[in-house]
């Protein structure tokens, strides 16, 4: 599971034309339970200014997750093999057997993932294009079709915030809202 973006900035030259879905203003923020929220926050803190990933995982039966897993970005391991020009500050790449044992333990266990997770460093929260690509198959629908994608902005000083991209059937793209603490 990856995710790598080039550069950083603003808007104008920067992260905007990096962006390939940002926040839909017009649609209400996406509830997410307060403990996985706490923790996927901090995940973030510990990790800059490196960029955390990690997965949350939930019931079969329910589209709300329940349970935070904490993976390692072992995208620095990749560009020492030559495997990637970016480094953890700037793209993440899940431990493949860390992927591997959390999706068995959550289908024994009667769940399924709901949620890839990952921090965006010194930018705001947007699904990158390159986030896009390993989010969707060959024919351009999400490999895990249900499964939605949270991005964490942060900074030096704390969270800045996190978006929640779902895939939208009818216009075929991925949906920006912003999370909020459920309750």
């Amino acid at each position: 599971m990856r995710g790598e973006r080039q550069g950083s900035g603003d808007s104008k030259g920067g992260w905007g034309e990096r962006a390939a879905a940002v926040v839909d203003g017009s649609l209400p923020p996406a509830p997410l339970p307060r403990e996985l929220m706490l923790e996927v926050f901090q995940h973030a803190r510990e990790c800059y200014p490196e960029e955390c990933c990690g997965l949350l995982i939930g019931p079969e039966e329910s589209a709300t997750p329940c349970r935070f897993v904490r993976c390692t970005n072992v995208q620095s391991q990749r560009r020492s093999k030559g495997e990637s020009e970016l480094d953890a500050r700037h793209a993440f790449w899940i431990d493949e057997q860390e992927l591997l044992h959390a999706l068995r333990t959550a289908e024994e266990g009667g769940e399924a993932l709901r949620v890839v997770y990952h921090s965006h460093i010194d930018t705001p929260a947007y699904l990158s294009h390159t986030d896009l690509q390993s989010a969707l198959g060959p024919d351009g629908l999400p490999l895990w079709p249900g499964v939605e994608h949270l991005v964490i902005s942060v900074q030096e000083d704390g969270v800045q915030g996190g978006v929640l991209f779902g895939w939208d059937p009818e216009t075929e793209s991925f949906v920006g809202r912003r999370v909020q603490e459920a309750g």
